[in-house]
């Protein structure tokens, strides 16, 4: 039996909720088209998403007579839900469409149901996207972000740099397989990319539940002709080596510490490269029981670094200096830079679909996302004017405000772009 003391407290925390609670109702606002942004972008997306309809067709469920909801609908309101912060729920999405901005841009007459909204993810395709995504990639005006040629024939163009990264998921989303900590299973997607070294967007993009192998998929996307620079998981299979070479494209993969080489040829190294960290240059085989090969290794530790770093490529020493390897084995961390972007500043952390189909579909348009935000300043974005894109967003910057913004940007990066010139 409670006592008198007990339920004061029980009926003051309870009051104190309800107060809560009327508070939050009452400081709820409707949404406003002021409260929304990226009306231009959109338009763009859908103009092409329009002109590359014949490529895709629409299937027998998509046709159905009882349908309303369709593809243009449906992506266009998605990607404005990806553009705007204060979207924070597929049930937001859908009151949005109260607005008639909203529904004239996205072609409805009506506002979209939950229901009808949430079904759609089983309908459309994520093929539909890729064609517009590569639409978009041809069309964008982003300026070259490295420009230096590497050795005597590889350029920016060729050089694709390879990884992937994961998002956790919830526990329901049972596809999303990952892995097993402490009892428990794990979920998570995985996006894998090739990254092009000359403009820092993706050259091709897959999305898989987070268990799948990375080599699986680099194999399934491989271009004769492509150079291709990866992180240790690459090493691990020197079998992969042999197809890259056998498909014609280039490596260069880093190689864990522990890896067994056997030295046939050393190259000579000069006292630049010396000064630099260069350690060892040679001709090797690789493997303890089978011997694979022969390729290059060129080890290196610059100062501050904690650990030696080993790399294999398939470059000669006459096309591919020892000190360019390591510069171009530095621009590998271009794409952790990609994927923390992609993480922190495009809102893929919320998902408004948890089907298979439905998250690829979010990646591919937060792709699009990325690239459309890119052209406004050349190149992506960063924090900064992210964040005043989203002041913008919620009406606390003009227009005027994002355009000195952008401009702010602008000039600071042909700063940086004359600083590599010079150096």
């Amino acid at each position: 039996m409670c006592s008198v003391t007990e339920v004061s407290l029980y009926t003051r925390f309870s009051d104190g909720m309800k107060l809560v609670m009327a508070a939050t109702t009452s400081s709820q606002k409707p949404l406003r088209e002021s409260d929304l942004a990226g009306w231009s972008l959109l338009e763009r997306f859908l103009a092409v998403l329009d002109s590359c309809q014949g490529q895709n067709p629409p299937g027998k469920r998509e046709c159905h007579g009882l349908r309303t909801l369709e593809r243009r609908s449906y992506l266009g309101l998605f990607l404005l839900g990806l553009f705007n912060p204060v979207v924070t729920s597929m049930r937001g999405l859908c009151a949005a469409t109260q607005l008639p901005r909203v529904r004239s841009l996205i072609g409805r007459d009506n506002p979209v149901g939950l229901s009808r909204f949430s079904d759609a993810q089983h309908v459309f395709s994520p093929d539909i996207l890729r064609p517009v995504w590569r639409r978009l990639l041809e069309q964008s005006a982003l300026r070259e972000v490295i420009g230096t040629k590497f050795g005597a024939r590889l350029t920016p163009a060729l050089i694709r740099i390879v990884d992937s990264t994961v998002w956790k998921v919830v526990p329901r989303m049972r596809w999303a397989h990952w892995r097993g900590l402490r009892g428990q299973q794990q979920k998570a997607v995985r996006l894998h990319v090739k990254l092009r070294l000359a403009d820092l967007q993706p050259d091709t993009a897959t999305v898989t539940s987070g268990k799948r192998c990375e080599r699986a998929v680099m194999r399934e996307h491989l271009a004769a002709g492509e150079f291709y620079i990866g992180d240790r998981y690459y090493g691990e299979d020197y079998a992969l080596f042999e197809q890259l070479q056998q498909r014609g494209c280039g490596f260069l993969i880093r190689l864990r510490n522990e890896a067994v080489i056997h030295v046939i040829e050393p190259h000579t190294i000069n006292a630049e490269a010396a000064a630099q960290g260069v350690r060892l240059d040679a001709q090797v085989e690789l493997g303890c029981q089978k011997r694979r090969g022969p390729w290059r290794v060129v080890t290196f530790q610059k100062p501050g670094m904690k650990q030696e770093i080993i790399v294999v490529t398939s470059e000669p020493a006459e096309t591919l200096s020892a000190l360019e390897i390591v510069e171009l084995y530095r621009h590998r961390w271009q794409v952790e830079m990609f994927f923390r972007w992609l993480k922190c500043l495009v809102p893929c952390r919320h998902w408004l679909a948890q089907s298979q189909q439905g998250v690829t579909l979010q990646v591919y348009l937060a792709l699009i996302e990325a690239l459309l935000l890119a052209e406004l300043t050349g190149r992506k974005p960063g924090r900064r004017l992210m964040e005043l894109c989203q002041w913008h967003a919620q009406g606390w910057a003009s227009d005027a405000d994002l355009a000195a913004g952008i401009q702010r940007e602008q000039r600071k990066q042909a700063r940086l772009s004359a600083k590599q010139k010079e150096a």
